[in-house]
């Protein structure tokens, strides 16, 4: 039996009852559990192509390979790579909570460093996040149509079918996040989890992404000041901000023991927050990935709903409060990140991951809010009808495009077909490749080659190499024929050959 805090008529704030609700339908929880795995089904189907593969030439691949050299760093060496912070070739990298790099060292030890196990983390975060707000959604009381909406849409957008196997913070953490939230809304529900549960979730969120921990933090002061906040639900509020605290102060100490000062990871911040290394305008750069990963119309029409029909659903209790604060809450956190880290919003465009549980969470409260006002058969049948219509239009518009940013994904991995062929460093520090046409840093190749890889920007600088040291050539074109006949060619994108042999046909 289910039991929710409501307030009684005319009574004081302080003063309430349990009311009992009875518990949810078996078939209505068959229902939802079908849905879940349905469109997890879905989502492996969509990422299978590179989820189990090597790092590519992508923003996937970059991400999945920076974390995956502190994976095996950790895994060899765990106390001589604080943990996965120093990675194999000595680079120190710690800008982020350290869930991520701890949970891929785990799929590292126990696969012997296997892609698809290292990337596991990310994998397993979004088809628990698919769980996690199926049960945020039906613990607000909401009907099972409306959280199998918010699951679909969610779970059906580009960016979820992009970046939903990409092993980075955002992917990992947005789970936790929701655990954050799921217990924040049972507190204020009036039927708090136990206070340990609490702490956890709100340490496990500030371990698992910056985001998750604003988001833990915006839920427990609602808990303790927001609408029909009362006494019982602050108790819940400091649990969840102490286990915060908690992470947050784990996540502190791990990086001052890699980088042995804040000062990298401020650093970083402040790029993050500045507005000069696009040339693109941040409104152009993020409408771009918008429109790319979510598509313009049909979320948008879903989102206008949303707020229409959160704002008029009907305030009987806290529990129908719930999917209203937790929009708030969601969209708080996703629009607040990106405005505060604009740099980093307008060069990522998995930036508004975050988004998709946003959508999941619109998308639920429209749903709701149409349900709710079908009267009679004729009326529900019709609200019904018009849920799943608007609900199918996303789903299937989200699953026939591809976005550009999966055409990338997909592009690059080409580039493991000719690394496969470059004998490995002989030690971590070792030069192992050099890399022509790619600016800015190369873990996608470093991870590949066990070993160094450096960029050769000018020509001139190709007679300083090893005559033998192979070159890995981004190529901007269709290779002539003079490169076709002494490179390895993979698809007409990259090249393959000797530094000695690039230098003589650059010359020629």
């Amino acid at each position: 039996m289910t039991f929710v805090r409501t307030e009684l008529v005319g009574s004081p704030p302080s003063v309430a009852v349990m009311e009992d609700v009875a518990p949810r339908p078996r078939r209505e929880v068959v229902l939802l559990g079908l849905t879940v795995a349905l469109v997890g089904l879905v989502f492996l189907v969509a990422v299978s192509p590179w989820a189990g593969r090597d790092p590519g030439y992508s923003l996937d691949g970059f991400n999945a390979s920076v974390w995956g050299l502190g994976a095996r760093a950790a895994a060899d060496d765990p106390i001589g790579s604080r943990l996965g912070g120093v990675q194999p070739d000595g680079d120190r990298y710690a800008n982020h909570p350290p869930l991520t790099v701890w949970t891929a060292a785990v799929g590292d030890a126990v696969s012997g460093g296997r892609s698809w196990a290292v990337r596991g983390p990310a994998v397993l975060a979004s088809l628990a996040a698919l769980v996690a707000l199926a049960v945020l959604l039906a613990d607000a009381r909401m009907r099972w149509e409306a959280v199998a909406a918010g699951v679909v849409v969610m779970g059906t957008t580009g960016m979820f079918l992009t970046y939903g196997a990409m092993l980075d913070t955002p992917v990992v953490s947005l789970p936790f996040g929701l655990l954050a939230l799921v217990v924040a809304q049972r507190a204020w529900q009036g039927r708090p989890p136990s206070i340990p549960l609490v702490v956890a979730a709100g340490a496990l969120a500030a371990l698992s992404g910056w985001q998750a921990a604003v988001a833990a933090s915006l839920a427990a002061a609602v808990c303790a000041f927001g609408p029909g906040a009362r006494a019982p639900a602050r108790r819940p509020a400091v649990a969840l901000a102490t286990g915060v605290g908690l992470g947050g102060a784990v996540t502190v100490g791990w990086i001052l023991a890699v980088q042995r000062s804040l000062r990298p990871l401020l650093d970083q911040a402040g790029n993050r927050t500045s507005r000069t290394e696009t040339d693109v305008s941040w409104y152009r750069a993020i409408g771009t990935h918008l429109a790319d990963l979510y598509g313009p119309t049909p979320l948008l029409v879903v989102l206008v709903l949303a707020v229409v029909a959160g704002l008029a659903l009907p305030r009987r209790d806290p529990g129908r409060d719930g999917p209203r604060l937790v929009l708030a809450i969601v969209a708080v956190t996703v629009v607040g990140y990106s405005l505060a880290f604009r740099n980093g919003a307008a060069v990522h465009d998995y930036w508004t991951y975050w988004a998709t549980a946003l959508f999941g969470v619109g998308a639920a409260a429209a749903a709701q809010g149409v349900l709710d006002r079908g009267r009679g058969t004729l009326a529900r049948v019709g609200a019904l009808a018009l849920v799943a219509g608007l609900v199918g239009s996303v789903a299937v518009a989200g699953l026939v495009r591809q976005p550009d940013a999966e055409t990338h994904i997909r592009d690059g991995l080409l580039v493991a077909e000719l690394l496969d062929r470059v004998p490995d460093a002989e030690e971590p520090t070792a030069v192992a490749l050099a890399v022509y046409g790619s600016p800015g840093e190369l873990p996608w190749a470093e991870i590949a080659v066990h070993g160094r890889a450096v960029a050769v920007d000018d020509p001139a600088d190709l007679g300083a190499l090893p005559p033998d040291l192979p070159v890995l050539v981004i190529l901007r074109g269709p290779p002539s024929p003079q490169l076709r006949e002494v490179a390895r060619i993979a698809d007409d994108r990259f090249a393959l050959l000797p530094a000695e042999a690039l230098r003589q046909h650059l010359d020629g």
